[in-house]
């Protein structure tokens, strides 16, 4: 019959039409969207950039290579937005097919105008892991390197001024981190420890502010990925090199010179190299000094870094770089006494990161670390000599997996062998010789998982195994942030960590300082950490936070002054008072300005800190030196025109020692010399007047035979207050008056950055 089908016809074609609803019925082939983010000006990749699909609740973050993936993008026409501090925004629109893969590279413009000679924290961008991360500060060290300074820009020292970090005087760059000791803090350099990072015995850190690109500081509740420490973690990241052209800088302040250079290596965008170094220049002052008849001693420091980074094809990236500090320290009063002291940290690291798929990437990282200290003396003809060596070698390998739109994987395992050596004599007589060489083992695995359009947690668990002695330790980790409505979140964290090394440090003299791990006889520190901030951001320009934190600390060790110097014992227990308690808990509030012309932070910290050991102070507990009540702080900047101006101003609580309650008499039965002593009352039991400062900072852009570059004065503590450092009591004296020590007067410094 003409105009219709057969039957047969007809089945075939209800059969193909049912096909064709059940392949429609089922769901679209997703797609895949890769690609690499990097900086516009010098092709450096751009790690833990944000890569979202606006209005999707999809997001991640960039490798530390700059590249991406984004899995199960549905098809169709999609926004792609990408953040990075300290640089613009940038989107574009895709049109994605059924089961297609994009590829897009992205060049970010750093923001000038929006972020310059200004420091920007944040807390969720560039973590050493991505993910909610309460307690994380991350700033720009082109921005640090603004802040007013003793002598030569520092990045350790401008750390200070951000709310819970403190340091114990004006020549210490010792960080106490949420009532942490020093040694709580695992310092980082391209995630290899720095030991003791130091330049004239804590005046300087041993961190040249040209080489470093970003500061990550963690004051707790730090991820999975980290280990070995209590308290906090500070992570340096070092600039990569120029990717599309030679480069360089240079500065020169009145205590030393430095300089940099870069470039490309393999061809334009596959690679880059960098080389810098700095040197003071006292010590042929100090000679002419000495020529003069001026009793001083001789000194100076070095430091030097270089650094190659190589994509042999799109899916590999390498990267090797080393660094070495040395201080050195001469002087000789007389032929019967004398003073050498030497100090200095060397580090190298290479790493291989190796993209198996759009979805997978893996990273193999073989570095070492090593700080040395070597003191000898002659004390009126009688040699003394101390000499304390950290060395370690640690081989890791880690993986990342975008297991789906909400799931990324990190999981990893790292081995560690410490060298570790103390030695003391005295009149050529060995008092103590310690040589351990403990080793760590640790994994880790982690879960950054994004629970909704609202919410997002990072879920982790860390293993650790310490010998000798046999110990294991699982510590989990976990941290959460909610969007609470436009503008304001909620982070909460907690955590456990364990501790192996101990730090014996000497006030005012860290070229003295030496690390001794403990033994199977003690059990290694460990605390318990919590967290919970509030954060509101009502525009771009400002940024308000509070914060609360505590820590539950157990099995911690100190030295003990009163064992004899001379005793041959090599166990921690022989050295260190063992088995303390301790908490720390307190309240950081925060607010930034971060546009416009002026610009600035106020932080203010109620915190509090204590310590307990059964056979210290009768039992009772105490506040260690670095507990403070009250820090506030306030930073500001204008820039008006070429000239930028600056002010920060500090204020906080005066720290504890101990007082002496009486004086007494010994007289020697053999020789009827009589020695005078103080009796010293409760530890801590009394404080320091407030310490407070202003510094004052003032830059011009200048542009000399085509060169520009920016000139600078900077008055440290500009009203000459000698803030109070420690006490001393002359016991020579007929009365034994308390002496206390000041810290340092107003000290203006000037000098003079360029770039080539």
């Amino acid at each position: 019959m003409s105009g219709s089908l057969c039957p047969k016809r007809r089945g075939r074609l209800r059969r193909i039409t049912a096909l064709f609803v059940l392949l429609a019925s089922l769901p679209a082939s997703a797609a895949v969207i890769t690609g690499q983010v990097v900086d516009a000006t010098d092709g450096v990749p751009l790690h833990y950039a944000t890569v979202l699909l606006v209005g999707t609740g999809q997001g991640t973050f960039t490798n530390t290579s700059g590249q991406f993936v984004l899995t199960a993008v549905a098809a169709g026409v999609c926004t792609l937005a990408v953040k990075h501090v300290g640089y613009a925004h940038w989107s574009d629109t895709l049109a994605v097919f059924e089961g297609s893969a994009v590829h897009r590279d992205i060049r970010l413009q750093p923001m000038a105008i929006e972020l310059e000679q200004t420091t920007t924290v944040t807390a969720d961008r560039v973590s050493a892991t991505p993910g909610p991360s309460p307690g994380l500060v991350e700033l720009e060290a082109p921005a640090l390197r603004q802040l007013p300074a003793v002598g030569e820009p520092d990045l350790l020292r401008a750390l200070e001024l951000l709310p819970g970090v403190q340091t114990a005087s004006d020549i210490s760059s010792g960080l106490y981190i949420r009532g942490g000791g020093p040694d709580q803090t695992r310092i980082l350099l391209d995630q290899v420890p720095v030991y003791n990072p130091s330049h004239a015995f804590g005046l300087f850190s041993t961190f040249n502010p040209d080489v470093a690109k970003e500061v990550a500081l963690y004051k707790g509740v730090y991820p999975a990925v980290y280990g070995a420490n209590l308290g906090a973690v500070l992570d340096v990241s070092s600039r990569d090199g120029n990717y599309d052209g030679a480069a360089g800088m240079a500065g020169i302040s009145l205590v030393t010179g430095r300089f940099l250079v870069e470039g490309p290596v393999g061809g334009r965008g596959r690679g880059a190299w960098m080389v810098a170094a700095r040197r003071t220049y006292l010590d042929p002052v100090l000679a002419a000094l000495r020529a003069a008849g001026q009793d001083v001693p001789n000194y100076y420091f070095y430091d030097a870094n270089a650094r190659i980074a190589f994509a042999p094809d799109p899916s590999t990236f390498a990267v090797a770089s080393v660094f070495g500090s040395r201080d050195r320290l001469t002087y000789d009063s007389d032929q019967e006494t004398a003073f050498r002291q030497h100090w200095g940290n060397y580090t190298a690291v290479a790493r291989v990161e190796r993209l198996f798929s759009p979805t997978l990437s893996g990273r193999l990282r073989a570095a070492t670390s090593a700080y040395t200290s070597r003191t000898n003396a002659n004390v009126f003809a009688t040699p003394v000599g101390f000499a304390n060596s950290v060395r370690d070698y640690s081989l890791q390998a880690d993986m990342d997996w975008a297991a789906g739109a909400r799931h990324r994987l990190a999981a990893g395992a790292r081995a560690t062998q410490y060298r570790i050596g103390y030695a003391s004599a005295f009149n050529q007589v060995e008092q103590v010789s310690i040589a351990p060489t403990p080793y760590l083992l640790g994994l880790f695995v982690e879960d950054t998982w994004q629970a909704g359009a609202l919410t997002s947690a990072r879920i982790g668990l860390r293993g650790e195994y310490y010998g000798p002695g046999g110990r294991f330790t699982a510590m989990p980790r976990l941290t959460v942030q909610r969007t609470l409505q436009p503008g304001w979140r909620l982070e909460l964290g907690a955590g456990s960590y364990r501790q192996y090394l101990q730090l014996v440090s000497t006030e005012g003299f860290s070229g003295a300082d030496f690390l001794l791990p403990v033994d199977r006889r003690t059990a290694p520190g460990r605390a318990v950490q919590t967290t919970a901030g509030l954060h509101w951001e009502p525009s771009v320009r400002y940024h308000l936070a509070a914060e609360a934190y505590g820590s539950r600390m157990h099995d911690l060790v100190e030295l003990n002054e009163d064992a004899a110097a001379d005793d041959p014992g090599k166990a921690t227990a022989d050295i260190f008072r063992t088995g303390g308690r301790g908490r720390a808990y307190g309240l950081e509030l925060f607010a930034e300005k971060r546009a416009g012309r002026t610009r600035g932070w106020l932080g203010y910290t109620l915190g509090k800190t204590w310590r307990r050991f059964a056979d210290l102070n009768d039992g009772r507990a105490y506040y260690p030196k670095y507990d403070r009540r009250h820090d506030f702080t306030a930073v500001a900047s204008r820039r008006q025109g070429e000239w930028t101006w600056g002010a920060t101003f500090t204020w906080a609580t005066g720290q504890a020692y101990t007082p002496a309650a009486a004086r007494y008499s010994l007289r020697d039965p053999a020789t009827g010399v009589v020695e005078d002593y103080v009796l010293p009352a409760a530890r801590n039991s009394a404080r320091l007047l407030p310490y407070h400062r202003l510094d004052l900072s003032a830059r011009r852009n200048v542009r000399w035979w085509g060169v520009e570059g920016q000139a600078y004065v900077q008055v440290f503590n500009a009203y000459s207050r000698r803030n109070e450092w420690f006490v001393q009591y002359d016991t020579d004296s007929p009365v034994a008056e308390a002496r206390v020590v000041g810290m340092l007067p107003v000290v203006p410094t000037c000098g003079l950055d360029f770039a080539f």
